[in-house]
């Protein structure tokens, strides 16, 4: 055999064993930052798109090398199934992060329909398209499940959900559609990761709201300023999804995903404000007035929800089962959105 016949033996070889993953909701900072990680590690890399690629401006902004598949989970067309089937055959991860997720945009039946049946469908079809070949199935969830102000608690996988909004109740019935298809099929096996508010690039809208009325000196501390808001960088987020989907550890289970510190809204408002050169908020107003204020400032009801919350959110078993170790703290984050901010504001 000559070297050029070897090489191109192993050449075959790396092809034929490199994982294959699927990635929904690629679209997103996310999930583009995940197919990115993905295609670095050597994986063939699929997605999900519901528009051609030569009509759609979000693909442009995708990674080069990712294959796409076009469907949507909700089979609203004629095809989407037949085109989930094939996406689906032969994967070894498949990472969901596609959903809908604000509530002042969805209704409780958008709600229903992409995050809970979509997922359903997206099982179907690699359960349908891989017969018994093992698939780890690795899904975007949210520490909203547990609700929003739960004062004095440390909360852990094992802490009671308690989900408010529309959002928060779907991603708990994902969750329990998950879990209901992988006790049913040994060969589904799955982790959920309970993500908290993701910031960084290409989560700084509701950011910047608030840094604008920081730098107005229009902003108040809304019930308080001891509440705790738990926050992940979208960079460790991506992290957390691929060693989840590197280790054996994470199979049928779930885990809370957050940078680890206990965030007050008053240290996030001080920060803030330090890096903006303006002084921060000294005031406070009631929760029925701030949710009126904040309709009058723009704020949806989403970052409202947000900036009332109080979670602590426990991430030792994530760190002890995986090693997940966040590598973005607020300082270094918290500088990068508020420069962006200031960028911005100077186009």
């Amino acid at each position: 055999m000559t070297g050029r016949q070897k090489t191109a033996m192993m050449e075959m070889a790396k092809e034929i064993d490199r994982p294959v993953d699927l990635v929904t909701g690629a679209t997103s900072k996310l999930g583009s930052l995940i197919v990115k990680k993905l295609i670095e590690k050597g994986h063939e890399v699929r997605v999900i798109i519901r528009e051609e690629p030569t009509t759609s401006e979000e693909w442009k902004k995708l990674p080069p090398g990712a294959k796409p598949y076009i469907a949507d989970i909700t089979l609203k067309r004629s095809g989407d199934e037949k085109n989930l089937q094939a996406a689906c055959s032969g994967v070894n991860n498949i990472f969901h992060i596609a959903s809908a997720v604000y509530n002042y945009k969805h209704t409780y039946d958008d709600f229903i329909e992409i995050n809970v049946i979509g997922t359903e469908n997206l099982i179907n079809a690699a359960l349908s398209a891989n017969k018994g070949k093992p698939v780890h199935f690795i899904s975007a969830g949210s520490v909203t499940v547990y609700g929003y102000r739960r004062p004095g608690e440390i909360l852990t996988e094992e802490s009671e959900t308690h989900p408010e909004s529309n959002y928060s109740k779907s991603k708990l019935m994902q969750e329990e559609v998950i879990k209901a298809y992988g006790n049913s099929n040994p060969e589904l096996k799955y982790t959920i990761l309970r993500y908290s508010t993701l910031y960084g690039p290409g989560y700084e809208n509701s950011f910047f709201k608030v840094f604008k009325l920081l730098k107005e000196g229009a902003l108040k501390y809304p019930g308080g300023a001891e509440n705790h808001l738990p926050l992940v960088h979208v960079d460790d987020a991506v992290e957390a999804a691929v060693e989840a989907s590197d280790s054996p550890k994470s199979l049928d289970s779930t885990y809370n995903v957050s940078d680890g510190d206990p965030h007050t809204l008053k240290e996030l408002f001080d920060s803030a404000s330090r890096l903006l050169g303006v002084p921060p908020p000294t005031k406070k107003v009631s929760l029925s007035l701030a949710r009126i204020r904040g309709k009058i400032s723009n704020l949806e009801y989403d970052e409202y929800e947000f900036l009332t919350s109080d979670r602590i959110i426990s991430i030792d078993k994530i760190s002890s089962e995986l090693g997940f170790k966040p590598k973005v703290n607020l300082e270094r984050g918290g500088a990068e959105m508020v420069g962006a901010f200031l960028h911005s504001a100077k186009q």
